[in-house]
């Protein structure tokens, strides 16, 4: 090789002294993201990984190192097992009803409409509404008397008053109505840019050939919303994993501890009983049932691409 060829080579390979400076620049403006992110995010999450191996509860003493204590009692009382399956199926249960109702939505919204923005924000509107206050108005209309909230209007077609709370299956209906009621909005739109993406000359072939709306839907909809549906889905698996706040709000764990989970135990043994150590283990845990099912559902993904 030439000179004038090792010396072109290297150049390639050693990037100007004008690209090393806008690198360094980049990064620079980069740098106070990264620092809050690690303030914010990182350093709570290693240390609450930290305390899963401890026993403290934050009245003045110090963490005193247990090792797989936490862990074990966690797996040894039937109480926790309990808890994490309520954490999963409630949660599948609500990510199912929404990713279903979210689609079904988006297909009515994808219309040309002079109004169909008013809808679009309308159906966003919940999501962006303080939690406290929202469930304050579920929880008003699941009074159990029967002059007041639902039960008004039950009484007054001739029904029984319903004592909501005292009903394993109506807490579970009205924690996963809340849950698709808040969070829907944000799923439907993000399935209508998915079907805006889609071709429309795929619908005008398919009409030509006589194809029915729901055939449409089924072999030129779906199929081209693959991406969008993975998106969704595992962002939904990691929301429903993290269902806390409607529990919280709604139902207490109520009836008798039949709507309790893990979620809602994690914020009572660290915050109420200043169990830390036994909160931080039992976030691990269910932090790492959360990675394993994204990872399932990805390896399903992958796997029906390549059958």
């Amino acid at each position: 090789m030439s000179a004038i060829a090792k010396t072109a080579s290297k150049a390639k390979r050693r990037p100007s002294a004008r690209r090393r400076r806008e690198v360094r620049r980049a990064y620079l403006v980069l740098l106070p993201f990264f620092i809050y992110i690690a303030l914010w995010n990182l350093v709570p999450l290693l240390y609450g990984l930290y305390l899963g191996f401890t026993e403290y509860n934050a009245l003045g003493s110090s963490p005193k190192w247990v090792g797989l204590a936490n862990f074990q009692t966690f797996f040894s009382v039937p109480e926790y097992g309990a808890l994490l399956w309520r954490q999963i199926w409630m949660g599948m249960l609500a990510l199912l009803c929404n990713t279903v109702i979210s689609f079904l939505l988006a297909l009515a919204l994808n219309v040309q409409s002079r109004v169909k923005g008013i809808f679009r924000t309308a159906i966003y509107v919940p999501n962006v509404s303080a939690v406290s206050a929202t469930t304050a108005v579920f929880v008003a209309l699941l009074n159990p008397l029967a002059n007041q909230g639902l039960n008004k209007i039950i009484t007054a077609l001739g029904g029984t008053a319903v004592t909501w709370s005292y009903s394993q299956f109506w807490m579970v209906f009205w924690i996963v109505a809340y849950f698709v009621w808040q969070r829907v909005g944000p799923a439907a739109i993000i399935w209508l840019g998915g079907l805006q993406g889609i071709d429309p000359s795929l619908y005008e072939a398919a009409k030509v050939d006589g194809a029915s709306f729901w055939q449409q839907v089924r072999y030129i909809t779906i199929p081209g919303l693959k991406f969008i549906a993975m998106y969704i889905l595992l962002t939904g698996i990691i929301g429903a994993m993290q269902m806390f706040d409607v529990v919280m709000f709604i139902s207490k764990g109520n009836p008798f501890g039949l709507t309790d989970v893990l979620m809602y135990r994690i914020y009572r043994d660290g915050f109420i009983n200043f169990n830390l150590g036994m909160a931080g283990a039992e976030s691990l845990v269910l932090g790492v049932v959360t990675v394993l099912f994204a990872l399932f559902y990805l390896w399903l993904q992958r796997r029906s691409e390549d059958e």
